[in-house]
């Protein structure tokens, strides 16, 4: 009778010694996770020296970023990390291709978000389309950025609305023959497109590549480089994605 009045008072106080145990551990992890997405949500010092250490070690610099984003993954916080990180890697050119629509509808607060991170970073970060948002650093020599948030009615729809233009005469555009070149048409595309150079490379998020439209004439030589599987988007991924651009041959096609 004794042993087992004993039995049921140890397995009470194993029961409530590992109940106690698991409470620790939840608190634990929900304090961990909420830490670890406070860090992530800022661009931290441990960024800039990882940044600082790695850049230099590639030989292709990049003159156009291209992200694709979605907003139903993607928020604020996150692309305005990759501006800050490209304007410390020295990118100049960085757009968006607003997958769901969302993106162009808040574009201030994206501005908001990248003015928030880039505290205490040097340099100027610019919209091609919205010059009375732009930001200015004075007395440095420092990187510039230029913003460009596309959507796919950029893409085909904006190719033949130039083809529209022309045929009209509203646009002039120099031809040595009737019949159009590639170059030729290719000059008057970017012209319509403030001058920004082709994409040299698109990162993008989730299991499928797919170009959503982007951009179907500046992209020919555009590589497609996957900066995570689950949407996520941190600083080893984009430098790790940088490093995968860099290990790329483009042979144009010999």
């Amino acid at each position: 009778m004794l042993s087992r009045l004993i039995r049921q008072i140890l397995f009470v106080l194993v029961n409530f010694v590992v109940n106690v145990l698991v409470a620790v551990q939840n608190v634990y992890h929900r304090l961990w996770v909420r830490r670890c997405k406070v860090l992530d949500d800022e661009v931290t010092k441990n960024d800039v020296i990882m940044i600082m250490d790695n850049v230099p070690k590639m030989k292709k610099s990049l003159k156009h970023l291209v992200v694709l984003v979605d907003t139903n993954h993607h928020s604020m916080s996150d692309l305005a990390r990759l501006v800050i990180w490209s304007l410390i890697t020295g990118i100049p050119y960085v757009s968006f291709h607003d997958i769901t629509g969302d993106l162009k509808q808040n574009e201030e607060k994206l501005f908001l978000a990248i003015e928030k991170k880039k505290k205490g970073i040097p340099g100027c970060i610019k919209w091609s389309n919205k010059p009375d948002l732009n930001g200015y650093t004075y007395g440095m020599n420092a990187n510039n950025v230029f913003i460009n948030i596309f959507s796919y009615k950029d893409g085909r729809p904006q190719i033949v609305e130039c083809v529209r233009q022309i045929a009209k005469g509203c646009i002039n555009c120099e031809k040595k023959t009737n019949e159009f070149t590639t170059e030729e048409f290719g000059k008057v595309l970017t012209q319509m497109y403030n001058n920004i150079p082709d994409p040299d490379l698109v990162l993008y998020t989730g299991p499928h590549c797919c170009t959503y439209g982007l951009l179907p004439w500046q992209i020919r030589l555009t590589e497609f480089i996957q900066l995570a599987l689950e949407h996520s988007v941190d600083i080893s991924s984009y430098i790790g994605a940088l490093y995968k651009y860099n290990k790329c041959d483009q042979r144009f096609g010999k």
